[in-house]
């Protein structure tokens, strides 16, 4: 075992002799990160998913190392259809445990599948969007998204419980319960459920899971399971299945029994099996041949589309392969950042083409590199603010760019506002049109959005004008 602060060999089982770290209580958090991450596990065993979520993160408190625990928190959040949470905790634990890590096969399951990668994405593109419709009170396209969601990924519980609140607003109260059902058969103690679920209770005014027929019985008074009568002075409660058989009449009874069912099935049951059986081969020759049919044609236009591009076919695998790469290295760098390892992701990071990927994959890049260029962009900040100061506008460009094509908000837009006045200094008119626009649009109502506008303006001006003079030249000549 070794000591947990200089990673010294412990030859005294109280104290680290290189440092004198008390190791006891270091002891006594694994245990108790062994016991949470038990109680969790147990939980998980009975579907308390949430309990067990609870449990496995006050173990990783204790023990961020704790291999298992975090693994078993990515199952869970995978259960629950939290996807991005299970990829985190898994490429967590990779990154603490490289070798022989179950990890690395949950995170292979996945990216060997790129179209569950593709479903995943969709999933929570479409959830995101179902949000947005909420907090624009648009119930009804939102219940559409969230069917969507629930179509690609059954068991997100959020979609559920979001799908549930929004038939509860709606007043479609039995399917608001269906919805809470299926959330629950997924996490039995999840307390958002429960609690929409009381709340679905308290509106119908009646308990939760007691179906409409049998609230009627319970308020007429019958049950149909007893049947009474009186007898003199005397009531008289027996089961309503009741009768009174002799051995005889039994045997009789099943044996009539059979012989209906036997004659039931031979007269019904297997004729129509036969022609359901047949239809249903006759459908699935014509769906084949249709789709047969439409393979071909689809093979053809392929050949003939391969034939035509073939020469450029080598140039598109290149550059499929260098955005695979450029993802990959986005991921060693994000995965680097979160192990706080600065150098590694910036290393990573710096080997990365922006332009090469997607908007939510740019807004991950944009994240890191704030942080780990942090100093640089600051730079470049302050040496386009000087060109500029001293009418060096060339100069104020290629820094000032840079900084806003990281992020054009960057100290509160000043950046973005000295990169459009370089702009109109250096006569480029439809650069600095652009850039006091976007200006304009994220500032409204400040005195430098006062200014742009009124440069909008002039500039347009200029344009039209010198369009029309262009025109009136090509006519005279």
């Amino acid at each position: 075992m070794r000591c947990i602060k200089c990673g010294a060999v412990l030859t005294d089982p109280g104290y680290c002799s290189s440092c004198g770290t008390e190791i006891q209580i270091y002891k006594r958090l694994i245990r108790l990160s062994n016991t949470y991450y038990n109680m969790g596990l147990e939980k998980a065993k009975v579907r308390n998913l949430s309990g067990a979520v609870q449990d496995l993160r006050h173990s990783l408190e204790l023990n961020k190392n704790n291999i298992q625990a975090r693994n078993l928190l990515g199952l869970i959040c995978f259960e629950v259809g939290d996807v991005v949470s299970a990829l985190t905790e898994w490429i967590i634990s990779k990154n603490l445990e490289p070798e022989k890590n179950i990890a690395d096969e949950y995170i292979n399951a996945i990216q060997a599948n790129p179209a569950r990668l593709d479903t995943i994405n969709q999933t929570i593109k479409k959830y995101n969007q179902s949000l947005l419709y909420c907090q624009q009170g648009s119930e009804d396209l939102a219940i559409i998204q969230l069917k969507k969601v629930l179509s690609l990924n059954p068991k997100l519980v959020k979609a559920h419980q979001l799908l549930a609140l929004l038939y509860i607003k709606t007043e479609e109260y039995e399917r608001a319960e269906r919805e809470l059902k299926r959330a629950l058969a997924i996490d039995k103690t999840d307390n958002v459920s429960l609690h929409y679920q009381a709340e679905l209770a308290e509106l119908t005014g009646k308990p939760a899971g007691r179906s409409p027929k049998a609230e009627k019985e319970k308020k007429d008074g019958k049950n149909p399971d007893i049947i009474s009568y009186t007898s003199g002075n005397e009531t008289i409660i027996m089961p309503a299945a009741y009768k009174e058989n002799t051995g005889v009449n039994v045997i009789l009874n099943i044996f009539i029994g059979l012989v209906v069912g036997v004659a039931l099935m031979w007269f019904l049951a297997v004729p129509a099996k036969v022609q359901s059986v047949r239809s249903e081969t006759a459908d699935q020759i014509r769906e084949y041949s249709d789709q047969l049919a439409a393979r071909q044609t689809e093979i053809n236009d392929l050949q003939s589309q391969l034939d035509a591009l073939q020469g450029d076919g080598q140039t598109e695998e290149e550059t499929a392969e260098a955005e695979s790469n450029d993802y990959e290295l986005l991921i060693d760098a994000y995965t680097s950042f979160q192990a706080s390892d600065t150098e590694g992701a910036a290393a990573s990071l710096d080997q990365v083409d922006p332009e090469q990927l997607s908007d939510n994959a740019r807004a991950i890049y944009n994240e890191i590199y704030g942080t780990v260029h942090a100093d640089e962009v600051q730079a470049l900040f302050d040496a386009g603010s000087a060109a500029y100061d001293a009418q060096n506008y060339e100069e104020a460009v290629t820094n000032l760019q840079r900084v806003v094509d990281y992020d054009e908000r960057y100290s509160d837009g000043y950046a973005l506002y000295y990169l459009a006045r370089s702009y109109e200094n250096l006569g480029q008119n439809d650069q600095a049109l652009e850039m006091f626009q976007r200006f304009a649009a994220a500032y409204p109502g400040t005195q430098r959005a006062t200014y742009s506008n009124n440069a909008i303006a002039r500039l347009q001006q200029a344009g039209a004008q010198n369009q029309t003079g262009a025109q009136s030249g090509t006519q005279t000549q």
